[in-house]
């Protein structure tokens, strides 16, 4: 097959979206299909080296953070799309680049699937500032399915105000959202929990779950005693470790509160925060306050391949979020026999209570007893460790890689966007303009 990934997030960017598709990509090639990925261009001189990854001019930072935003379409870049042909279309983003792999796919009558990847319902709570890409979502989700009056009264009601903006980001999400999926063959989801989610705001279209494969991630341990160094842990220390984004979405706030709880039962306890935000400084004042800053190790961002090291020192991994779809380093942890202390039971399969993890409600007193569980116990630790590493196995790349060719063959059977081709086409220039 002949597969194009339509995103808005990709490498270099590390997020866990980026990481899905890179890891499908791989996968994917390997069992002999031909992947194409079209994303953003992480800088205006980056040159690509893969003659199957088409970039766009994107602008860092203009809606948040360091999401980058396509504002730029050059007719060579479109005319290579057409070039491509793909069998089939998938789009991993509702962003400028995934839209446009929407719109190409349904005005030509190519198979069409998404993933959902983000919780954006929640999400756009914690970054209100993202109401106008929302709104031009809304508005732009009619043209890309074909103009349809009802397409358009349904995108109108949904950018009517709301008197909180939480709540008028939200509904926008619901329609936003719902209405491009149900032009899709498919939606994949990568959790239960999101799978709920889609089916409560009506979404009409097939769902899957197919969560994204997660290999071990190797190390040494030379590495691990390297790493120990560079952060001052002693082999003695009880390291709770968390890997993520340390934003406001992610708890991290509430692990740390959790932590000064039993620092004092459990002196041999140290904290470790792998990740970066730009609000990081709040924390470190939230551990200062607390009397905990010489135990909790901000280290910054880490590239994945060096996380092993990380994973092989800890003695639990604590994942507080409840605004993930899956936790893909949850799987990581799982592969390195960690014993998991979480909130969202929806999001993976790879953590059963009382196996080889501990769920907690969502406060910091209730996550401070489970940490306190793992901690004193060694042959809990011991068993959930085993029981880690088994359930993570049934969840390799390559696993989930053959389930989602599975899918594309199914759908490129039969899909919807053939019989009933939108009266308007996705015209791409003829020709490469003269220079």
């Amino acid at each position: 097959m002949k597969i194009a990934f339509f995103t808005d997030s990709y490498l270099p960017r590390a997020d866990g979206v980026a990481y899905s598709i890179e890891t499908f990509r791989v996968e994917l090639e390997k069992l002999g299909h031909e992947v194409h990925v079209i994303a953003p261009a992480p800088g205006l001189r980056y040159k690509e080296k893969s003659p199957n990854i088409l970039r766009f001019p994107a602008v860092k930072g203009l809606v948040f953070d360091d999401y980058l935003t396509s504002i730029f379409f050059p007719p060579q870049a479109l005319l290579k799309i057409k070039k491509i042909n793909p069998d089939i279309v998938h789009y991993h983003t509702p962003g400028q680049i995934g839209l446009l792999g929407a719109y190409y796919a349904i005005h030509n009558r190519k198979p069409l699937v998404t993933t959902y990847h983000s919780d954006l319902y929640e999400y756009v709570t914690y970054y209100p500032q993202v109401l106008p890409g929302a709104i031009a979502l809304s508005m732009l989700s009619p043209l890309i399915t074909g103009g349809k009056m009802d397409d358009l009264r349904f995108a109108l009601s949904s950018i009517k105000p709301e008197r909180n903006v939480d709540a008028w980001n939200q509904k926008i999400i619901v329609k936003g959202i719902t209405m491009l999926h149900n032009y899709c063959d498919r939606v994949i989801v990568p959790s239960i929990k999101i799978e709920q989610q889609l089916r409560s705001w009506k979404t009409k279209s097939l769902i899957r779950v197919l969560p994204t494969g997660v290999d071990k991630i190797t190390t040494t341990t030379r590495a691990a005693k390297l790493f120990r160094e560079r952060y001052g842990l002693k082999e003695s220390d009880q390291v709770i470790l968390f890997v993520g984004r340390l934003g406001d979405e992610k708890s991290v706030d509430l692990l740390i509160t959790a932590f000064a709880i039993i620092a004092p039962s459990h002196p041999k306890a140290k904290l470790v925060l792998i990740g970066r935000h730009e609000k990081q400084d709040k924390l470190v004042r939230q551990a200062k306050n607390l009397g905990v800053a010489d135990r909790v190790v901000f280290t910054g961002r880490i590239e994945r391949s060096r996380l092993g090291a990380a994973y092989k020192v800890a003695t639990v991994f604590a994942f507080p979020s409840t605004t993930d779809t899956q936790g893909l380093v949850i799987q990581e942890a799982a592969w390195a026999g960690l014993p998991i202390v979480m909130i969202d039971h929806d999001i993976t399969n790879v953590v059963i209570d009382k196996v080889n993890g501990l769920f907690s409600r969502n406060n910091a007193r209730s996550f401070a007893r489970r940490l306190s569980q793992v901690l004193t116990n060694d042959r809990l630790r011991q068993d959930m460790g085993e029981a880690s590493i088994k359930l993570a196995a049934k969840y390799s790349a390559e696993r989930q890689a053959k389930q989602l060719a599975r899918l594309y063959e199914t759908v490129l059977k039969g899909h919807i966007n053939a019989k009933k081709p939108p009266k308007r086409r996705f015209r791409l220039p003829a020709r490469l303009p003269k220079k």
